[in-house]
């Protein structure tokens, strides 16, 4: 059965360990005991028996974007495997000058954590970059949910998608980490699919089963949120729910290759 990681973070070499430690202090988990690199993601997806995936990063000010763009770019030239969403600010002056450099790049979507960036999805600021990455035509990878704030909550994907109705995003961890409730009570609609990631750790097999019911199973795609998790321990949950053959390879790799034309 073929497995693609739509969520996957890395960052260079000098920062990976660092990046790692921050993660950890931001979401208050144990802290992994390894660095978000390229080459530990290449040895735990081979653990995990995943073969391709996404790779991304998040820019917390305008003045990383263009390194961040430019290693991911680097990694997916050494790994054609992956996918590479790039960063962007929202409301940074030059972006789109920087979405057309991240096309030449070859990156092919966005991601977007507005927790990091202090700034709501649907912050005024920021609609004039949705409306360009939507004219792009590339697929935006929101982190959502904290229960520390409503930066990223579904209402404000909401908002920004009836400014913005061309945008494609992908809602990650089943739509809203630790306010998966809130999230379950308010789906959202076409064309936003979800990731699974950081979710079958935390939350009960009876709540994943009424989210993927109601979401519905051509929505979802497999996602690990390395380096939170170790993808092998994220594979072996998500096949521990017992949804069966035809689901859990949708989930895994069908939809993944149909969203991106594999």
């Amino acid at each position: 059965m073929k497995i693609a990681d739509v969520h996957a973070h890395i960052f260079p070499d000098a920062l990976a360990e660092k990046a790692t430690h921050s993660i950890s202090a931001f979401y208050g988990t144990s802290e992994p005991p390894r660095p978000a690199s390229l080459s530990q993601l290449l040895s735990e997806h081979r653990e995990a028996q995943i073969t391709c995936g996404i790779v991304c990063n998040s820019a917390t000010s305008p003045s990383q974007v263009r390194h961040i763009n430019d290693f991911l770019a680097g990694a997916v030239r050494e790994c054609p495997q992956y996918i590479g969403f790039g960063s962007v600010y929202p409301g940074m002056p030059g972006v789109e000058e920087e979405l057309d450099r991240m096309l030449e790049l070859g990156l092919r979507g966005v991601k977007i954590h507005p927790d990091f960036q202090h700034l709501a999805i649907d912050d005024p600021t920021g609609v004039e970059t949705y409306r360009a990455i939507a004219k792009r035509n590339l697929p935006v990878l929101f982190h959502m949910g904290d229960a520390r704030s409503d930066l990223s909550s579904p209402e404000r994907l909401l908002n920004l998608m009836r400014q913005v109705p061309d945008l494609r995003p992908i809602a990650a961890h089943f739509g809203g980490w630790q306010t998966w409730q809130h999230a379950y009570e308010h789906p959202l609609p076409d064309p936003v699919v979800y990731d699974t990631s950081s979710t079958t750790p935390l939350v009960s097999r009876e709540f994943i089963l009424r989210m993927l019911d109601r979401y519905g199973e051509d929505r979802m795609l497999f996602g690990t949120d390395f380096p939170m998790w170790k993808p092998a321990e994220m594979v072996a949950q998500f096949r521990a729910l017992g949804l069966g053959k035809e689901t859990e390879e949708k989930i895994f790799y069908n939809n993944f290759a149909k969203y991106f034309g594999i």
